[in-house]
């Protein structure tokens, strides 16, 4: 009897421990579950987007996603070479054989009033950038008042690294070469490190000097 009985009490203890696991499980995978769908309601995506025209080109980054993107690092490249800032950009295309002549024109514009139209607007993005869901923001944008030979602008290869988290500390890693068709952004367990692409200056019209060489 006292076998049976201690038997009976072994069952139901060990029934008690599987109900239990099967509980706590039940609650950590319900735990799991509505982390994930929170975390999808703030996942921001960040995109590259670039529009070239016979009077120049305009670079902007734009958050796709639901969430705001905390930018944590931004890197710049231009023709392979990482560089700090905008105006590197605009040396190089200025110093270009088929734009230089264009630029020269376009400075003479300015002098001559704002009839010509002839602008550069540069924008920094680095840490403490935020982009909101549906934001976009221009980084770079060439404004002439002539045709520009589209294919001189082209071959200044821009390259734009951007890494970004979310208000739960979901980080993302993204190449883009503005032009081209990129890849989705890569999930990353943190931003490695906090890198800035300045502007130099606030938008301004046309620099008073380019490079003679």
């Amino acid at each position: 009897m006292n076998d049976k009985a201690f038997r009976l009490d072994f069952f139901i203890a060990i029934a008690a421990v599987l109900i239990s696991a099967l509980t706590a499980g039940t609650l950590f995978y319900q735990t799991r579950v509505i982390g994930d769908e929170f975390a999808a309601t703030i996942w921001p995506y960040l995109s590259v987007g670039t529009t070239y025209d016979t009077g120049g080109e305009t670079i902007e980054v734009t958050n796709d996603g639901v969430g705001p993107a905390l930018v944590r690092s931004a890197q710049l490249y231009v023709d392979g070479r990482k560089v700090d800032a905008w105006n590197d950009y605009i040396k190089a295309v200025s110093r270009d054989p088929e734009l230089r002549g264009i630029f020269l024109r376009a400075q003479a514009a300015v002098r001559a009033g704002p009839a010509g139209h002839a602008t550069i607007t540069m924008s920094s993005i680095g840490p403490s950038s935020t982009l909101h869901p549906d934001e976009s923001r221009t980084l770079l944008k060439i404004s002439l008042p002539f045709i520009v030979p589209l294919r001189a602008l082209v071959k200044h290869a821009v390259g734009l690294d951007l890494c970004y988290c979310s208000l739960n500390g979901s980080c993302w890693s993204l190449h883009a070469t503005p032009g081209q068709i990129n890849s989705d952004p890569t999930p990353v367990s943190h931003c490695a490190d906090s890198a800035a692409i300045q502007s130099n200056t606030a938008p301004v019209s046309l620099p008073t000097a380019l490079p003679t060489r």
